[in-house]
């Protein structure tokens, strides 16, 4: 393999801007999109999209099969070899649309049995008209791995923008046309069927690379060992920041989790900022931990740590300032009662946001395993610091579990970094010692 390209140069910061626009994008598409069906549709019927939605995103995480993940790091793997590049491209594609497809199926002929469960025949309806999406969101989300493995990140950002402007755009359009709420769930579906066509212009991938018969067959084997490994870890990043939430719902009054979720929305938005930087990351960390060049991994991974702090820091600066201006325009108590609540977490946060642009470093590394293990161990501290907590301190206790649960995940990556990749002291760190290759 050549040498490592550049790693924090004008394109990385380039990329980085263009998707922090993509990200605000994206978030003002979710504030939009929720406030305009409360006040159109009624509370209910966002209790029901937002059910639909939670159905979508875990079945989705099923139709990828992680097959994203691993057409993500081999395209940058194989940057400089462009069959092999297009070889894997292809039988990732086609893996993605058979799982995309049987997923499809699967959540299409359950939707009245979700219905059910729920006790809502206007969720199971709304997941009928989302499934169909399912089939294509696998294979966008592999020509989206694609993209971000050969880090055409403008292409990449475009394409997040895209998709969320489909879904506002659709919503509007079955208000316009007086359709019941159900009918949102189409807009998922629609957004993927128009997405599909955008990324494969951008890309123009080798979709009959299959004809290379043998070669492609081991690819299909090691994008499936890959992605069965990786799937957890997708699950569970999803989770992460959800579990104090969920555990308050058992231990205390609706009141007080509406008090404490109101605060913790505005730290799952900004744990979302060094996310953005972590996309960016991934494929220069997939080129560095292959080459020999140490002290460029180390370089490389302080100065991304530190823009990911940095762009926190900005962002959570932003919020703590205005937070107290919204207390007018919500119920009488919600902002203040909150507010401390919000900066217990923020600090917390801050510690992780240095190393959220790293922690998937061992997936770049070829590790999915480890990857997933990893975020199981800081899924479950989460857990067991806010079972030990909220039922003696209540929303209090959950702040302070999941605070501290965010500086362990920190030192839990930096343990993993040292243990599996021979960076001694972790991924800022790498002390003296010899130096070698990922395990």
């Amino acid at each position: 393999m050549a040498s490592a390209e550049p790693q924090f140069d004008g394109k990385f910061l380039t990329d980085t801007g263009w998707n922090f626009g993509s990200f605000a994008i994206m978030a003002a598409t979710g504030v939009i999109l929720n406030f305009f069906i409360a006040a159109y549709f009624g509370i209910e019927t966002l209790g029901v999209f937002n059910q639909i939605y939670a159905v979508y995103v875990i079945a989705g995480q099923v139709a990828a099969m992680g097959v994203n993940d691993s057409a993500q790091k081999h395209n940058a793997e194989f940057m400089d070899t462009e069959a092999e590049r297009d070889l894997l491209s292809a039988a990732a594609i086609w893996l993605a649309a058979a799982f995309g497809l049987a997923t499809a199926a699967a959540v299409y002929l359950s939707s009245g049995t979700i219905g059910r469960i729920v006790d809502s025949g206007a969720v199971g309806h709304g997941v009928l008209l989302a499934a169909p999406g399912l089939a294509f969101f696998a294979v966008n989300k592999v020509l989206m791995g694609i993209l971000n493995g050969r880090r055409r990140m403008k292409a990449f950002a475009a394409a997040q923008a895209f998709r969320v402007t489909v879904i506002l755009v659709c919503c509007f359009v079955v208000a316009a046309l007086g359709l019941p709420g159900p009918a949102l769930g189409a807009s998922f579906s629609v957004a993927e069927i128009l997405l599909m066509p955008v990324l494969i212009l951008m890309l123009r991938p080798p979709m009959w690379g299959f004809v290379a018969g043998g070669r492609v067959r081991v690819w299909v084997e090691d994008h499936l060992r890959f992605g069965v490994k990786a799937l957890v870890n997708g699950f569970l990043v999803e989770s992460y920041v959800r579990v104090d939430i969920i555990m308050l719902g058992i231990f205390v009054s609706d009141q007080a989790v509406g008090i404490y979720s109101f605060a913790a929305l505005f730290i799952e938005g900004l744990y979302q900022v060094p996310v953005v930087v972590r996309t960016i990351a991934n494929p220069v960390l997939v080129r560095l931990l292959a080459s020999a060049d140490r002290p460029a991994l180390v370089r490389f991974c302080r100065r991304t740590a530190g823009l990911g702090f940095a762009v926190f820091a900005a962002a959570a600066g932003a919020v703590v300032v205005v937070y107290p201006y919204l207390a007018p325009f919500f119920p009488e108590g919600l902002v203040t009662g909150s507010y401390p609540l919000l900066m217990i977490l923020a600090a917390g946060l801050a510690v992780y946001s240095v190393f959220i642009p790293l922690d998937y470093i061992l997936l770049q590394a070829g590790q999915p395993g480890r990857q997933s293990l990893l975020m199981t161990t800081n899924v479950f501290a989460n857990v067991a610091l806010n079972l030990a907590l909220i039922p003696f301190y209540g929303i209090w206790g959950a702040a302070v579990a999941t605070a501290f649960a965010f500086t362990i995940s920190s030192l839990n990556l930096n343990l993993a970094a040292w243990r599996w990749l021979g960076l001694r002291g972790g991924v800022l760190l790498d002390v003296a010692g010899p130096a070698r290759r990922p395990t």
